[in-house]
């Protein structure tokens, strides 16, 4: 049968594929079980808007797997491995610089497709990306057209802090008071 080092952490590295096109097939399939295409939306007070939109790919895995993750960073040559907030045991791979994932993140799931429900986060992901990286999330329509896009990630974006209907909300109420302000008003002086 097998030997006793065949499940052994030690025994890992000689179990990764050594050819490049089988890794970068375990990669997309690891990432399909364990990794996560995703769209931050939160409060941000300094910006015109009063949200700002940022795109992140995630790995996790517990910290005696982590070998993995490094695997993944060097394939990539982009992004970081921390441990997860609030979760010392777990740590997390991430790319969340829009040049890594449009030159190096987006392209390799593009070669290498993911097959479960991921590919349609992805796909959206992917969207997504590129309208931000056209600056189409400056406006209060273009970031209410991606907010809604990215609340169909990731099952319908059940586990976020706000709601795509607060959003929205905050937005138009937003807009409502540019326009106002904007208006010219008529001078109320009275003249001879």
């Amino acid at each position: 049968m097998f030997g006793e080092n065949v499940s052994s952490a030690d025994n890992q590295q000689e179990r990764v594929p050594k050819e490049s096109e089988n890794l970068n097939y375990y990669i997309a399939g690891f990432v399909d079980g364990e990794g996560c295409f995703s769209i931050s939306i939160c409060h941000q007070k300094n910006s015109v808007l009063g949200w700002k939109m940022d795109p992140f790919f995630q790995v996790y895995q517990h910290r005696d797997n982590s070998k993995i993750l490094y695997i993944i960073k060097d394939v990539l040559g982009c992004g970081y491995i921390s441990e997860k907030g609030g979760n010392p045991v777990c740590f997390v791979y991430c790319a969340d610089k829009i040049r890594d994932i449009l030159t190096t993140v987006i392209p390799f799931f593009e070669r290498y497709p993911l097959i479960g429900e991921k590919y349609n986060n992805f796909l959206l992901f992917k969207h997504i990306v590129a309208e931000i990286s056209q600056k189409k999330h400056l406006t209060s329509k273009g970031f209410i057209e991606l907010a809604k896009k990215a609340f169909q990630m990731n099952r319908g974006g059940k586990y976020r802090k706000n709601s795509l209907e607060s959003i929205i909300n905050s937005l138009e109420q937003s807009s409502e008071t540019i326009r106002r302000t904007s208006t010219p008003v008529e001078d109320d002086i009275v003249r001879p």
